[in-house]
């Protein structure tokens, strides 16, 4: 995908959810695999601009229904930066009283977080997820560094999914979507946090990225694994672009490893 000076350019939910259509576009005709398809469409659900969702859909081939997004052309970006501009112009005059109200939605949240991938982070994000929901169910986690994304039943609706982001407050994500209504969902509390601490601090030389660091943790079941247990997928990269990742239970049994280079 030809890069642009536009790439920080920040993405929209509409752009997450086409780069998410590439992504299933992709597993469905054997692009990638289904594991590199639930890497890439966490990523790409929680990408704030254009650069980030380049790198996770530059590589494969676009379905005809998205050639013309703006995900996929940089033309789509530019003609829309160009239309912000002229519009920030004309309204500015409106919109200086609303300034000083707005400056503290867009500062972000007020706490101070710990790094969600440590087994402390992973504790004080169960933590906080209890203290908002009133349980710890979920039907898909997803754990960066300073941020989180999931998926949960709506209240008292088993055929909706809500999803939201969390950087220190939980916010609703994008759209909600259809839940089938014998989906499963799993209990981060079920979660061994000690086991789980010790395998995170060596993630990295298990897998065999020197100097590298956790990059994602993914907790769900396993692609087609209908009547198995929830994993955690740990997920470590460097600065070289090494990654790899093993899979292991709530209880801290490893039960995969997929190092670099193999």
């Amino acid at each position: 995908m030809n890069k642009t000076s536009l790439a920080g350019l920040r993405a929209r939910d509409s752009d997450r959810a086409d780069a998410c259509g590439v992504l299933d576009a992709a597993q469905a005709d054997g692009q990638i695999s289904a594991e590199e398809h639930s890497y890439r469409t966490a990523r790409a659900m929680s990408a704030k601009t254009f650069d980030e969702l380049d790198r996770l859909v530059g590589d494969l081939q676009i379905p005809s229904r998205l050639a013309n997004a703006p995900v996929v052309r940089p033309k789509q970006r530019r003609s829309r930066r160009r239309w912000i501009a002229a519009g920030a112009i004309v309204a500015s005059a409106a919109v200086v009283g609303a300034i000083a109200g707005s400056i503290g939605d867009d500062a972000g949240p007020s706490k101070s977080l710990p790094t969600l991938t440590t087994g402390s982070g992973v504790q004080y994000f169960i933590d906080e997820y209890r203290a908002e929901f009133g349980d710890t169910i979920a039907d898909e986690v997803d754990l960066f560094p300073e941020h989180a994304v999931l998926d949960r039943q709506a209240t008292g609706n088993p055929s909706q999914s809500d999803p939201y982001h969390y950087d220190g407050e939980f916010d609703s994500w994008g759209s909600v979507s259809t839940r089938d209504a014998d989906e499963r969902s799993f209990d981060l509390a079920a979660v061994d946090l000690p086991a789980l601490a010790g395998l995170l601090k060596g993630a990295p030389e298990s897998v065999r990225v020197p100097n590298g660091t956790v990059d994602h943790l993914s907790f769900g079941f396993e692609p087609g694994e209908e009547q198995g247990p929830p994993i955690i997928s740990v997920y470590a990269n460097n600065e070289a672009g090494n990654t790899g990742y093993f899979n292991v239970t709530f209880d801290g049994e490893i039960i995969a490893v997929y190092p670099f280079g193999d």
